[in-house]
């Protein structure tokens, strides 16, 4: 019988909060504060919650088996967008013929250039190719020496990862950023390891978190994995922790709301809230090619703060519909392959 892994109601709802800061900061200019804010945890965040919710390969059979799983849920979905997006470059001038060349431009353009150019927000696809690199170097590295020390040794290796960036060595494959998440998975390991005992004193660690999370994001220190900011080197990792530690908290608010609210509007929507959590993958990639689809449906920015907020709010609206959309299809499929998978045979 298959193992149902059991889901965590306020992960879901701390991711489905980061995943829709994403557009949002992807949209804003790069002077300003909340763009600041939002960029010193959210892809950080991810990171960390995947290694709260990770158990590394012990064993060859499990490594590969993650391996293979990850590789589809990963690397298939990148080469997907880029895929769509060189499709979508041809068709713009006109010459289907040149796909191929385009489609090979630009993979080349984005796993070996040390600065790709012209992708738009779809080079937000760097976040699975490290989280790729980040789930196989661990479970690689668990399977061969099977201890707990292992912790140290993704710390150094992600402190290294972003000594590349600090020196401007940018490795094919964005091998330094998936160094760079080992170090936050481990920080998600070790919080799930030691969770009973740090909620002894949350009230405590929120309120320091809180202190320190405002004050160094208003002096501008933060961190930008893609383009390889880290500010204030380990300051970036302690914002980033704190970050994701109030997103945490103010999770678990709304999920203690949740458990009280059993009918109404506010339970369906809390129900699509935390659904969306659980496929924040689906409205990650619809963001990645929003230039692609809508781009000139809602890019109104002419400097002025009117065209700026109006062009987050149509985006935003834009980005969520095509998550709807792709995500019902998704279900149709299954529906309709389930009800194959069940049809009774023919005597």
């Amino acid at each position: 019988m298959k193992e149902v892994k059991k889901r965590i109601l306020w992960v879901d709802i701390a991711k489905a909060l980061t995943i829709l800061s994403v557009p949002i900061s992807h949209t804003l200019p790069l002077d300003l504060t909340i763009r600041s804010m939002i960029f010193s945890f959210h892809m950080p965040l991810f990171f960390i919650l995947s290694g709260f919710t990770t158990k590394l390969a012990t064993d060859w059979k499990t490594l590969f088996k993650r391996l293979k799983k990850n590789f589809l849920y990963l690397i298939v979905p990148t080469l997907l967008v880029i895929t769509i997006f060189a499709l979508s470059d041809t068709l713009s001038q006109t010459n289907i013929l040149g796909f191929f060349p385009k489609f090979a431009y630009w993979m080349r353009e984005f796993f070996l250039d040390r600065y790709p150019e012209g992708f738009y927000t779809a080079s937000a696809v760097w976040f699975l190719v490290a989280l790729f690199w980040a789930k196989l170097l661990m479970d690689l590295i668990n399977a061969i020496f099977k201890t707990e020390k292992n912790g140290v040794l993704f710390f150094l290796l992600g402190a290294f990862g972003m000594s590349m960036g600090v020196f401007e060595f940018r490795p094919p494959f964005f091998l330094d950023l998936g160094l760079v998440a080992m170090l936050f998975m481990e920080i998600g390991i070790l919080w799930r390891r030691y969770e009973d005992k740090i909620n002894r004193y949350s009230t405590l660690i929120t309120i320091v978190a809180a202190t320190y999370w405002f004050s160094r994001t208003m002096r501008g220190d933060y961190i930008e994995m893609w383009t390889r900011f880290y500010a204030g080197f380990e300051v970036c990792i302690l914002v980033a922790v704190a970050g994701t530690w109030l997103v945490a908290e103010f999770s678990k608010m709304i999920e203690e709301s949740a458990k009280k609210i059993k009918k109404g509007f506010a339970k369906k929507a809390l129900d699509s809230f935390i659904t969306l959590g659980k496929n924040t993958m689906i409205l990650y990639l619809v963001h990645c090619l929003d230039y692609v689809f809508f781009g000139y449906m809602w890019d109104f920015r002419d400097g002025s703060d009117a065209t700026l907020w109006l062009s987050i709010a149509i985006r935003f609206t834009l980005n969520l519909a095509g998550y709807v959309i792709v995500k019902n299809v998704i279900c149709l499929i299954k529906n309709i392959r389930g009800s194959k998978a069940y049809a009774p045979l023919k005597k």
